[in-house]
């Protein structure tokens, strides 16, 4: 059981926290909210939803993201940018996915562009961001899923767990997503700069240059090879035709 009301006294960005049973996906309930404040022109609450059990959990380009209640984190967190702001958030969410794991139980954990999470080049976390873009403030959903314990059946065949690649620190779920919130917050509240940004996921990236690299980007697919990401946290690519830089898409290595 995880006593929210001693968990918020104890951050400094999030303001407000729900911890529930069940729910089609925390995304969409915070979607929801989103909207309901611009339309009704009230302030965004800076809050978290966390769900034990996602019936409907889903990732990038509508996958669906395994949420069984008791294996893993399922959380959601509304937060205000500028838009401005954007381009490195995804970046950012990802390094501070990938310090929660390295620095709480020792997983050496690498960020594939933009911000999935693999150990071993199997995915353990991702990360999901929705916003609503008004008069240069945008008002984000950064949906996380982590997964904690491994599944029976799971039909992920490149997924791992906390529990199975963890060297020290795993006692529990609730007390691995206790600490995960406060990683959240902690990275929320220091707010690095995009410079900081793109340096802390350069250190932490899985790619390196010469990696060949298929992008999905929509309906086309493009094969080239890994060269950097640029100041705008673009994935850049040598391709037959040139460089390539991708604002969006999926790169399978």
């Amino acid at each position: 059981m995880i006593d929210t009301e001693a968990v918020v006294n104890r951050l400094h960005t999030i303001e407000s926290l729900a911890v529930i049973a069940r729910v089609k996906s925390t995304n969409l309930l915070a979607r929801r909210i989103v909207n309901e404040c611009l339309d009704n022109e009230l302030s965004l609450p800076q809050a978290m939803i966390v769900a034990r059990e996602q019936l409907a959990g889903r990732g990038r380009h509508e996958r669906s993201w395994s949420s069984p209640a008791g294996k893993g984190i399922y959380a959601t967190t509304l937060v205000t940018r500028t838009a401005a702001e954007m381009a490195v958030l995804p970046l950012s969410i990802a390094t501070i996915i990938a310090r929660y794991l390295i620095e709480v139980f020792g997983i050496d954990a690498r960020i594939k562009w933009p911000n999935d999470i693999l150990v071993g080049g199997r995915k353990i976390a991702g990360v999901l961001l929705e916003a609503r873009v008004q008069e240069q403030r945008a008002y984000v959903a950064v949906g996380i899923g982590v997964n904690l314990e491994p599944v029976k059946d799971d039909d992920r065949p490149n997924a791992v767990s906390v529990r199975e690649v963890a060297a020290s620190g795993y006692t529990a779920v609730d007390d691995a997503i206790i600490r995960f919130i406060e990683y959240v917050d902690d990275g929320l509240t220091r707010r690095d700069s995009p410079s900081r940004v793109l340096e802390a996921w350069r250190e932490l990236t899985v790619h390196q240059p010469g990696d060949p690299i298929t992008c999905v980007v929509g309906d086309r697919t493009v094969s080239g090879t890994w060269m950097r990401i640029d100041d705008q946290g673009r994935a850049i690519l040598r391709t037959s035709d040139g460089e390539l830089a991708v604002a969006a898409g999926d790169l399978i290595v």
